[in-house]
């Protein structure tokens, strides 16, 4: 394994050796809109897979009520409680804001890279139609080069029989 098989992973595709540019040759070059419009990940949220739901630790109440003095304590137990965990959720999706920033900062840069990935690839596929074109107009050229030299390969076989014919071997 090369180097730049460790540092990237993977391996380079195989190739189709009997039939060299298959793809070049089809008609179905067009792009699946839903591949490039449709959610990165199942759990993005987006117009079609909005979730409003929400957190709620203690339930709505109905109806006025009384509380007595154990659940008026715990009460403020948990309110003391919920505040340090809103205070690290808070942190926490200051971070999580973070990642998703960067995960976008690299996504965005793979994608300039793939599309210069891309647009070298039709250049290299470019020049070879045009190796190609000149080669196909060369293919005259050669015939008669080829044809040429079976007239001087006949023209000797010719020359050489009459030799031998002339000392009878």
């Amino acid at each position: 394994m090369g180097i730049m098989s460790k540092i990237l992973g993977g391996t380079k595709p195989e190739i189709n050796q009997s039939a060299p540019g298959t793809l070049a040759n089809t008609d179905t070059h067009s792009i699946n809109k839903q591949a490039v419009v449709g959610n990165t990940s199942s759990d993005v949220v987006s117009p079609t897979t909005a979730n409003f739901t929400s957190i709620r630790t203690a339930p709505v109440l109905q109806a006025p009520r009384y509380f007595n003095k154990q659940e008026a304590e715990a009460l403020k137990q948990m309110a003391k409680l919920k505040r340090e965990q809103a205070a690290q959720a808070q942190q926490a999706y200051r971070a999580l804001k973070s990642i998703d920033n960067s995960d976008t900062q690299v996504h965005q840069v793979h994608r300039n890279y793939q599309g210069k990935v891309a647009q070298n690839e039709v250049e290299k596929l470019q020049a070879n139609t045009r190796l190609a074109e000149k080669l196909h107009g060369l293919r005259p050229q050669y015939q008669q080069l080829n044809s040429r030299v079976d007239i001087a390969e006949s023209n000797a076989v010719v020359a050489i029989q009459a030799i031998r014919d002339s000392y009878g071997v």
